[in-house]
Parts: structure tokens; sequence; C-alpha cells
């Protein structure tokens, strides 16, 4: 019954949220960017706080709270990998992490408790999924960074592929970027990296420079090679045409030779299925019958 109600709880929370919430107004990029330069500081800071997630209205306040009152060692935290999982550094930190994982410890532990008193016997469990609750952020972490690689993988010979496009057509590398990151949609991680680093560009750093960051910020070889070969042929200015073909052909074959082995790790799993069901059976109907009678003729 105590179960039931906090499920209640929470589905009557979500319920006033999804109703009373802050509504998320959808605009265009170029219609965002041009009425935020007419925001006064109050107003942008009211418009940032808008487009806050869950995370950073309602949890972010109370870990700084707990991080504050009680003076936790912060956690070592990669920044590199926080921002190969799509995380600003400069928001979220060592003391933030370990406030995190201790709630999530918690909420589950607690969970876990009135799932024992409702269930005889679960009690030996609860340590497990506090254990679990507290290791959930970091593989919530890491699962998410490679989420991400894996999207950017799956984007990148599609993004060579128009970029050698927009250089055959006579466009130069900077303004072929810009274009193909100018409609970078939530789903493309790197048009969005791209953009990231023409901002860079356009804030003082030469475009070699800007490119070489984005293999670093995506964690990918095949990304740190592209953006390398960039550098280096607008340094010594040519050859671009040739070697994006090349690194196109190259995107695609490590995509297939990716796809290849995803496909063999599956049909291993599925031998590994079939393993599990059907050994437990061939011990039990034949092995088992047989030592027992090779058993009973030796020592009958």
């Amino acid at each position: 019954m105590t179960f039931g109600a906090l499920c209640l709880g929470f589905a009557c929370f979500a319920g006033l949220q999804a109703m009373f919430g802050r509504p998320r107004l959808l605009h265009g990029a170029g219609i965002e960017l041009i009425r935020a330069t007419t925001l006064s500081p109050l107003e942008w800071r009211q418009h940032q706080q808008g487009r806050e997630g869950w995370y950073q209205r309602w949890l972010r306040p109370i870990a700084l709270i707990w991080g504050s009152r009680l003076h936790l060692r912060p956690t070592r935290l990669d920044p590199t990998f926080l921002i190969q999982a799509g995380i600003d550094p400069d928001r979220f930190d060592g003391v933030e992490f370990r406030v995190v994982r201790l709630m999530s410890a918690l909420v589950v532990g607690l969970i876990a408790g009135l799932v024992a008193m409702l269930a005889s016997g679960a009690l030996a469990l609860v340590p497990l999924f506090i254990w679990a609750g507290y290791i959930a952020p970091a593989r919530y972490l890491a699962q998410r960074r490679r989420r991400r690689q894996v999207a950017i993988q799956r984007e990148l010979p599609q993004v060579v592929s128009m970029v050698r496009a927009f250089i055959v057509a006579g466009m130069p590398l900077e303004r072929a970027l810009h274009v193909l990151s100018a409609n970078a949609g939530p789903d493309s991680v790197l048009r969005q990296e791209i953009r990231l680093a023409l901002g860079r560009y356009g804030l003082g750093s030469s475009i070699e420079q800007a490119l070489l960051e984005v293999g670093p910020r995506t964690g990918i070889d095949d990304v740190a090679t592209l953006v390398g070969v960039l550098a280096q042929c607008k340094r010594i200015g040519g050859g671009l045409e040739p070697t994006l073909r090349d690194q196109e052909q190259l995107a695609r074959m490590n995509q297939q030779n990716r796809s290849t082995a995803q496909a063999a790790a599956v049909s291993t799993k599925l031998l590994a299925v079939l393993g599990g069901i059907y050994l437990p059976e061939f011990v039990i109907l034949i092995m088992v019958p047989l030592f027992w009678g090779i058993m009973q003729r030796a020592f009958g």
C-alpha cells in the first residue's frame, strides 16, 4: 500500500508539472538568435532558466546545498570525459557529482526498503540496490558518452560527403562548414561541434586550431583524423578535394566494419542464449541419467 501511494504521488506530480509547467516555445534558430540580442540581462537569465531541464530546475539546487553543507570530497572527473558526454564541465563539478550519487543511492535504498517491507526475503537485497543506485550516475554518463559517439560515427560519412560537395562547387572551407552547420538539429551532434568550432574561430582562434579542438571533444579517432587533415590542407593551401574523397571512403569503410562487427556480436549473443537454454536441458535429461546408469553398473 505504501509503495502504491508513493507511485500515485509521483504520477500526480508528473501530471501537475505537465499541466502547469512552463511551456517551451519552439522557434527557429535564426529567430532565437535575433530575439536573444534584444534581451536585457534580467530577461536573458529568465530565458536561460526557461530552457533548463528538470535536473537544472529541481535537483541541482538541492545538490549544491547538500554539497556546501556536508563538505564532501569531490569526485575525480575528467573535463574531457564530460565534454564527450555532452556536459559543460564548468557547470558540473566533482562535489555535485558525488552528491548526485549519494542522492541516487538514497532514493534507490528507500524504494528497495519499501519493496522489502512488502515482500518477505527481499531485505538482503537492499544493500545491493543501494550500491546499484550509487554507481548508476557514473554508468549513465558512460552510456551517454557512448551513445553520443555512436551518433557522431553514424553522421560522419554524410558530413564528409557534403563538405566535399561544397568544396567541389567552389566554396571555401569556412563557408562550407558554416552552411553545413547552420541548420544543425538537436540530433546532429557532429554539426553542433562544427558550429562550436566556427564560434571559436569567430572569437579569434585560427581555423586550424578551432578544427583541431573538435577531435578531443568527440573522442573519436576518425573525427580527429578528419579535422587533422583538414587543418593541414588549410595550412598548406590546397588538396582539399582529394583528401575529403579519401576521408569519405575511409569513414564509409569504417562504418561498414563496425556494422559487420555488431552483426557478429549479435550472432555470438544468440549462440550464448541458445546455449543457456539447451545446455541445462541436455545436462538434466541426458548427462545426469547416463552418469547415474554408469555409477549403478560400476558399484551396483
